[in-house]
């Protein structure tokens, strides 16, 4: 059955860890008609402009937005994945997030919506080679979550979100506030938690001041983790229980180690409960090893079972007996290792914390990564050093120099001297969908009162005050030590087709009167997204497509012709939507590829490389005007398309061709949906996705430009 979903409280492990994940290309907006991708120029101004921006209202949604030509896109939806607690199968239902204020939690609307068949259950994907030879690509890592593809650690607590309060049956167990029931009581304020995220005490029977009685907190839905024999370790006295698909098996558990058996499925789900905890010597240190271990020669290397440990490999170890440091799934680092750099944007919930001071930000120890502030810095560099790959790291807009200077001296202290970091503030600061970039603007205004009075564009004095922000913490962390200068490379971020934006950025006229130079002087690579196809998703292309779906191939081969702009047989043409998208007569990754030129020739102008963010597809249907989701199938049918590795093979080709040099790839691993299909793959196991195989053969290959 159809469960709708609590509010802020509940969403806040699951809107602010997602919000990230899909980046700021899509629609916030329920008629994406109103919005345009982070690559796409406004339809009624140049893209050479940024001074005359316009507000309007976003349709749908009522909250005034600034002008696509500088704002880009709104915000991507999300995926927010219920449960049926009666069954334990997942329910998929969908968070329309709308223009948050600052601070604010995006409030989820429900709808059911119907996904085509899925490429495949969750299974041990083999382990892929790195190459010998550095590559010219990176990734995007996915938001942590108990719904995400993407299985990081081998203790998938870190996964887990938040802790709902509920009750059954007990007193009080009535009457509840609009939204709230006995599945989440919401009232999770009056936890009374640890250090590190655990409930000390849990109410009496008897206690009318609050209804709950256990906590839960869900470890998997959608069926994301492998079926198989789970081990739980705890530390403390109390009852712990399992819902959803996992069943314990008493006979086999004892204290402190409950033995869980997870059932697989597309709908399957796991959550833990704790039912008692005592005061004094509470659960706590709770640790969920699934299925599978590795060698002990080689505990990088995932295996299923003992039998797999020749004798020459050494005795096989189970996850829960891994090494303390050994906290990554070998799975998962089968997939990331050989890329350059790992981009850990939605690790650091960029788009959405107001994380300020250093002391606050998420310690190792905490129960799960999937709070408002993300993941620890100090697991980000572990990674980065465990696969050898340069960390992609944005720095949250609110942090204070203090905060820079602290993470720039744990980065010097804890990462290869062979790595580098790629410094980032914020994530798209041109992106007035994100809380962040609102803030930035009302810092600028007040940061310069003088030019607002004179009527300078507020936008462009947003611009000027991320620029100079930028240009601060990167002088900040090159500074903290006497050798950080050339640890660190300062990564600006503009929109694909603005290069304007890019110019505005590099010259920051506005801020250069008080740095004494244009940020340019401080800046070592200038970074869009030219992602491809945004404008399929327009409604004013839903007839069509609608057609198109109706042919005897589903749509694919008219998706596949306006994407590339060839026929099968490889031959150029007219790409089909030419008539109606004349900006993009040659086709989608044609478009893309001009926006990539056009940067290129601003970032040279300042001697700058030019770098890839994210990039990728980017086909989002138009809801508003799809009621049966048939675009929407036609889209992710696309995205499972074995052309589309052909497609992916082209953009990089372009990209290549334009003088781009290390791409980034938006995102790991995530499954689709109306509001995108932004995964690489849709889960661990989904090797055989034609995005990823396009990947892969980059990852695997050396990079292409001069010097790298």
């Amino acid at each position: 059955m159809q469960r709708s979903i609590p509010d802020g409280r509940y969403l806040s492990s699951l809107v602010v860890a997602l919000s990230a994940t899909v980046a700021a290309c899509g629609g916030g907006s329920t008629d994406t008609s109103s919005v345009v991708s982070n690559s796409e120029p406004s339809a009624t101004q140049s893209a050479s402009t940024l001074t005359n921006a316009t507000t309007s209202a976003a349709a749908g949604g009522g909250e005034a937005v600034q002008d696509a030509a500088v704002a880009g896109a709104t915000s991507k939806a999300i995926e927010v994945p219920s449960v049926d607690p009666d069954t334990g199968s997942t329910v998929v239902a969908t968070a329309e997030p709308t223009a948050p204020s600052i601070g604010a939690v995006t409030t989820a609307t429900i709808q059911s919506v119907v996904l085509p068949p899925s490429s495949g259950p969750v299974t041990s994907p083999p382990a892929f080679p790195g190459q010998g030879t550095r590559s010219g690509v990176g990734l995007n890592l996915s938001a942590v979550s108990y719904y995400s593809g993407e299985i990081p650690t081998i203790d998938v607590m870190k996964r887990a979100g938040a802790w709902m309060t509920q009750c059954n049956g007990t007193t009080g167990c009535a009457n509840f506030a609009h939204g709230a029931g006995t599945w989440d009581t919401q009232e999770e304020s009056a936890l009374d938690l640890d250090a590190n995220g655990y409930p000390r005490t849990l109410p009496a029977g008897n206690d009318t001041a609050v209804k709950y009685r256990k906590v839960t907190t869900m470890l998997s839905a959608n069926g994301m983790l492998p079926e198989g024999r789970y081990i739980v370790r705890y530390d403390g006295a109390g009852t712990l229980t399992y819902g959803g698909f996992a069943s314990k098996q008493a006979s086999l558990s004892s204290s402190g180690r409950d033995v869980v058996d997870l059932k697989g499925g597309s709908t399957s789900s796991f959550w833990l409960t704790i039912a008692a905890t005592t005061p004094g010597n509470h659960l706590r240190n709770i640790r969920v090893y699934p299925p599978g271990g590795a060698c002990a020669s080689d505990l990088h290397t995932f295996v299923a079972e003992a039998a797999s440990c020749a004798s020459a490999k050494g005795a096989f170890v189970p996850f829960e007996s891994f090494p303390a440091t050994n906290i990554w799934n070998p799975q998962f680092l089968a997939d990331v290792k050989g890329f350059r750099t790992l981009r850990f944007m939605d690790w650091g919930a960029t788009n959405n914390t107001l994380l300020e001071n250093w002391g606050a930000r998420p310690q190792m120890t905490d129960r799960a990564w999937t709070g408002i502030n993300g993941v620890p810095i100090e697991a980000m560099l572990d990674l980065a050093n465990t696969v050898s790959a340069d960390p992609w790291i944005n720095l949250p807009a609110h942090v204070n120099d203090d905060y820079v200077l602290q993470f720039a001296r744990l980065a010097i202290q804890k990462l290869a001297p062979t790595l580098k970091v790629n410094l980032e503030y914020a994530n798209e600061p041109w992106n007035y969908a994100f809380p962040a970039t609102k803030w930035m603007l009302a810092q600028a205004q007040a940061a310069w009162p003088d030019e607002v009075a004179k009527g300078t564009n507020i936008y462009t004095l947003e611009g000027n005050w991320y620029a100079r922000r930028l240009v601060q913490a990167c002088g900040i962390a090159k500074n903290s030590s006497s050798d950080a200068g050339s640890r660190f490379r300062c990564i600006s971020n503009t929109q694909a087709a603005q290069p304007s934006q890019t110019e505005q950025v590099l010259a920051c006229t506005v801020a250069a009167k008080t740095l004494g130079q244009a940020c340019a002087k401080s800046i070592d690579v200038v970074s869009i997204a030219p992602y491809f196809g945004y404008y399929l998703g327009s409604t004013t292309q839903s007839a069509t497509l609608l057609s198109w779906a109706a042919a005897p191939d589903g749509g694919l081969d008219k998706v596949f012709q306006e994407l590339t702009g060839h026929d099968a047989a490889g031959r150029s043409i007219v790409a089909p939507l030419a008539a109606t998208a004349s900006n993009a007569p040659h086709g989608a990754i044609a478009q893309a590829t001009s926006w990539m030129e056009g940067t290129r020739a601003v970032a040279a102008k300042y001697g700058l490389p030019m770098w890839a963010y994210e990039g990728g597809q980017h086909l989002v249907p138009p809801i508003a005007s799809d009621p049966n989701s048939t675009i929407t199938n036609l889209m992710i049918a696309a995205n499972r398309d074995p052309r589309m590795q052909g497609a992916y093979e082209q953009m990089i080709a372009s990209w290549q061709s334009a003088g781009g040099q290390v791409f980034t790839y938006f995102n790991h691993a995530a499954l689709p949906s109306k509001w995108g299909s932004w995964g690489m793959k849709e889960n661990m196991s989904d090797n055989n996705n034609a995005k990823w195989k396009a990947a892969l053969e980059k990852r695997n290959s050396a990079c292409w430009w001069s010097g790298c």
